[in-house]
């Protein structure tokens, strides 16, 4: 059993494009700042979730949907994410 973990800081206007993690669920933490977040489910739907996280708010990214963060304010962000393989 494998765990990865780590720490992401975001520029002013920071994006982590959209990506899958095809191997790992994916839990976010911000630490300082705010981070706009979102998956898009698979087929048929292909919802999009999204959410406004501020500083101690956790998000779930589901194993293998498409996700991104976007730093959208004028300060720095500073998160940490674990995800559920060494390999994700």
């Amino acid at each position: 059993m494998g765990v990865s973990l780590v720490r992401i800081d975001y520029g002013l206007f920071g994006l982590n494009p959209p990506h899958t993690h095809p191997r790992s669920t994916e839990i976010l933490t911000v630490l300082k700042g705010c981070l706009h977040v979102g998956f898009v489910t698979s087929n048929p739907e292909n919802k999009h979730f999204d959410k406004v996280l501020n500083k101690g708010d956790v998000f779930v990214f589901p194993k293998g949907l498409v996700h991104y963060q976007y730093n959208n304010r004028t300060s720095n962000t500073v998160a940490i994410a674990a995800l559920s393989s060494q390999n994700p």
